[in-house]
């Protein structure tokens, strides 16, 4: 047999040892990586379930800084979707789903990297009220949708897809640990805290101020709400509803306030027109409205600045944005309520969710 053809002879033997060896490999692949957090399943899950904190912690969002990121449909669970383009030779482009989302435990996401095929991916939950134990699964077929050739080569690749992708799961997992313990330890299922809708209603209003400290507060609001059921009582409008409190815009060390009081719109077509613009600085107006977030602050006024902190904290974990306006509002007459039972509602207006 000529040199040339036992040169051809081992290709073709080699030829089909690769071929036959592939149809021996796997063509599933699956890769997981696990950590602890000294977070509860409930904060884990609400910071996981959706993809606004993604690139906090994501491995390739570093690789990459000049990616190109779009979100699209619900802020959270199902539907929830982020897509990116990128550098070819850093991550591409494509897509990824969360496709189920069952509470605290576990969210399943269908990933689309285009021509380098699909797979699906997990985030498993366990844990109990003090930490958590979060597994990052990721499972795809090799051979799917690459053609005969590409789905030999496939199967090779899957080889060391471990050692390839395992990496960047523990880099993507220590950040995201180190991102989940940095937020305050607070309940991200508080039963006092809810999205909601705010209907506009019409109110009386006036403007005031005072320094930062909680008696001067007291006063100045006490003085804002004075003048307004002054003037409504001569005015004989009776008062509609609880009385609100609008933080403004100001200096770091001033509290600026609108002091507002609801009324029956039909008392306020009842007066001369004359008559309103006489009231300055009081003010007829629309009370804040639109998407928010609410919270039932129960107990004194002077503990309403741990509630806002749990309140950011909460909006924090669950990727809300504030928007323009926060509001107070005092269901509880203190006149005729002991102190531990006030009723308060706090409000925070969301930001317009933004691609």
């Amino acid at each position: 047999m000529s040199p040339m053809k036992k040169l051809l002879f081992i290709l073709l033997l080699l030829l089909a040892a690769f071929i036959g060896g592939a149809f021996l490999l796997p063509t599933r692949v699956h890769v997981e990586r696990s950590i602890a957090i000294e977070r509860p399943p409930e904060t884990v899950f609400a910071l996981l379930n959706g993809y606004r904190h993604f690139n906090r912690w994501s491995p390739w969002a570093e690789a990459d800084p000049d990616a190109v990121y779009r979100f699209s449909g619900p802020a959270t669970g199902v539907g929830a979707r982020l897509d990116w383009s990128g550098d070819p030779a850093l991550v591409g482009e494509g897509w990824q789903e969360i496709v189920a989302s069952q509470p605290y435990e576990r969210i399943d996401m269908r990933l689309d990297f285009g021509t380098q095929g699909v797979a699906d991916s997990a985030f498993i939950i366990h844990g109990d009220r003090i930490g958590s134990r979060v597994t990052w699964t990721f499972d795809t077929d090799v051979t799917e949708g690459q053609g005969m050739v590409g789905g030999l080569l496939g199967r090779y690749f899957g080889l060391f897809l471990d050692d390839w992708i395992g990496s960047d799961f523990d880099k993507g997992l220590a950040a995201f640990q180190a991102f989940a313990e940095s937020l305050p330890r607070i309940d991200a299922v508080d039963a006092s805290i809810e999205r909601v809708d705010v209907e506009p209603f019409r109110v009386l209003a006036v403007n005031g101020e005072s320094s930062l400290d909680a008696d001067a507060i007291s006063a100045a609001l006490g003085q804002a709400y004075g003048s307004l059921t002054a003037w409504m009582a001569n005015q004989g409008i009776p008062l509609g509803g609880q009385p609100l409190a609008v933080t403004l815009a100001g200096p770091e060390d001033r509290y600026r306030f609108e002091a507002a009081i609801p009324v029956d719109p039909a008392e306020l077509d009842l007066l001369d027109p004359q008559v309103l613009e006489d009231a300055a600085p009081i003010v007829a107006k629309w009370s804040p409205s639109g998407p928010s977030v609410r919270m039932v602050h129960v107990g004194p006024y002077d503990t309403l600045a741990e509630s806002y902190e749990r309140l950011a904290a909460w909006m924090m974990i669950h990727g809300l944005e504030q928007g323009g306006l926060s509001w107070e509002q005092y269901v509880s007459d203190p006149g005729m309520t002991p102190e531990s039972e006030l009723v308060t509602h706090l409000y925070v207006q969301l930001a317009p969710a933004t691609d």
